[in-house]
C-alpha cells in the first residue's frame, strides 16, 4: 500500500504546539468588553487581565456568528501577540474595526 495525503499503513501520531499568543489562564481579575456586530448583536466579550492574558468567551445566544467573531479574535489578539502589544490594550475598539464593533 502506498501513503496519500492523510492515510498510511502506519500512522502515527504527531505532536503540535500552538502558535505562540496571550496565555488563556488569567493571573489575576479580568476586564471585558462586550463584542457586537453591526447589527447590534451582542457576540461575546473579549477579556484581558492586563498583564500577560487574553481571550474571548462567546455569547450563548450568538450561535454560528459567535463562533466567526470568535476566530476573527483570535486572528487579532495573535496579530497583536506578534507585534508585541501589551494585553492592557487589547480593549481597543480599533482593533475589531471595521468588522465588529468592541465597546469598552
Amino acid at each position: 500500500m502506498t501513503t496519500r495525503g492523510r492515510w498510511a499503513d502506519d500512522p502515527q501520531p504527531t505532536n503540535v504546539d500552538s502558535p505562540p499568543g496571550y496565555s488563556s489562564v488569567p493571573a489575576g481579575p479580568v476586564r471585558r468588553a462586550p463584542l457586537h456586530n453591526h447589527d447590534g448583536q451582542l457576540l461575546g466579550h473579549v477579556w484581558t487581565d492586563d498583564l500577560a492574558a487574553a481571550g474571548f468567551r462567546p455569547a450563548e445566544q450568538a450561535g454560528p456568528a459567535g463562533v466567526r467573531a470568535g476566530a476573527y479574535v483570535w486572528t487579532v489578539l495573535s496579530e497583536c501577540h506578534r507585534r508585541d502589544i501589551p494585553a492592557a490594550e487589547l480593549l481597543d475598539p480599533v482593533l475589531y474595526e471595521p468588522t465588529y464593533q468592541l465597546r469598552p
